[in-house]
């Protein structure tokens, strides 16, 4: 009698943990990921990996010190820098894990599987008599559409636009191997990959992965779109789109997607312009509180942001719950001032040369999808974009993207 042993991924329940579970039961900004800290620093200490650590308090103490000149609440200071911290560690263990994981397409596999049979079970549990159970797995929300209300998939994460940023790194994968002709059915995948999306309604990062999937496409131009029977393949899902672009205009022309396209192109959407002009406008409103070149500081853009918020949304009733920047860049300029977001940005550009992004069809396309999102949405503690950054500057990720194939695991 043969016997059959059963495999289990070593990769797969971390990968769950942080796309399904991470911020379940948990107070709104505590993750699983943080509380596990001390747990990854004894895992990275293995690797000789803590080394990195230096580099999180060379690059923290000189502005620890303007700021203190400057003036803070030490309270709030600490428990943002240590925060801070539990995200850097993540970032270090992260890539150690990207490292020693050579399944990374199983991962993405098995992740996409189970978020297809997760989004069945939130759509049936809308039809189901219990609101808890609503709001556990979906926003409502007007979005700008006056008198509409819409029901937005988060699924067990605490905002849409975050669940679909941590979904954008598989969607993107999915997308190109279609494109590519490189997947059996097609148009399954799709579906697998833009359901979700669409019913999460993060049109931030829906178009941001758009535009970046579509500078791909044009970059890799002679390999992918025009080559033999690529360029049928790609007329006839282009033509597919635009047909179904037309059927809505013509017989649902007020639809959600259009409607809030024409709000964002006519300056109506609060929500599109609370994550771009107005972070920016107050970033540097809170940032020249206390130095426009250097940022308030840590843990302080609550409390000195009230005042703003209360006045700049002609709202009395904002709490210092109620403040936060949605912009990862405008965070940065309230926080570390205009030298840190110059830093962030020329750290990038460094890495984007240093790593030979540009190689990589994938990995380039998550640079140019994260390089936007970041002046659009996230923050500075959100560990799905820096994951994505990390993804991007990872050379050796998924070898059969590289401009020249070569053959290996991962």
């Amino acid at each position: 009698m043969n016997e059959q042993s059963v495999y289990i991924n070593k990769y797969l329940p971390p990968a769950i943990l942080y796309f399904f579970l991470n911020g379940f039961l948990l107070p709104l900004g505590l993750l699983y990921t943080a509380l596990l800290t001390p747990l990854f620093l004894v895992w990275l200490y293995g690797y000789r990996s803590l080394r990195w650590l230096s580099v999180f308090f060379i690059l923290l103490a000189p502005y620890m010190i303007i700021h203190f000149v400057n003036g803070v609440e030490y309270w709030y200071y600490f428990k943002s820098t240590a925060l801070l911290f539990t995200v850097f560690v993540f970032c270090i263990a992260f890539y150690q894990y990207l490292d020693n994981c050579h399944t990374l397409r199983t991962v993405y596999k098995n992740i996409l599987v189970i978020n297809a049979v997760m989004v069945v079970v939130c759509v049936i549990a809308l039809f189901l008599p219990w609101p808890a159970l609503w709001y556990g797995l979906w926003n409502d929300n007007k979005m700008s559409l006056g008198n509409i209300n819409v029901w937005r998939l988060r699924m067990l994460t605490y905002e849409p636009s975050y669940y679909s940023t941590l979904f954008a790194p598989i969607g993107m994968y999915y997308l190109l191997k279609v494109l590519r002709r490189e997947l059996p059915r097609p148009w399954l995948y799709t579906a697998l990959v833009v359901v979700p999306l669409a019913l999460s309604l993060s049109f931030g990062v829906i178009l941001g992965l758009a535009l970046s999937l579509a500078c791909v496409l044009v970059f890799s131009g002679g390999k992918t779109l025009f080559r033999g029977r690529n360029l049928r393949y790609t007329a006839s899902v282009v033509l597919t789109l635009v047909l179904f672009f037309v059927f809505l205009w013509i017989f649902f022309p007020e639809n959600i997607f259009f409607r809030r396209i024409s709000n964002v192109l006519s300056g109506k959407d609060l929500s599109f312009n609370g994550r771009t002009l107005d972070s920016f406008v107050l970033g540097i409103k809170i940032a020249k509180e206390r130095s426009l070149w250097f940022g308030v500081g840590l843990g302080q853009v609550k409390l000195i942001g009230l005042e703003f918020f209360k006045v700049y949304y002609n709202n009395p009733h904002f709490t210092i719950n109620d403040i936060g920047i949605p912009n990862n860049v405008g965070d940065i300029l309230a926080t570390f001032g205009l030298v840190g977001a110059f830093l962030k940005l020329l750290l990038e550009g460094w890495l984007f040369v240093k790593t030979r992004v540009y190689g990589n069809y994938y990995r380039l396309g998550l640079f140019l999808f994260i390089f936007m999102y970041q002046f659009t949405g996230s923050f500075i503690m959100n560990i799905a974009e820096y994951a994505i950054w990390i993804l991007a500057f990872k050379q050796g990720l998924f070898p059969e993207f590289d401009r020249v194939p070569v053959k290996k695991s991962r």
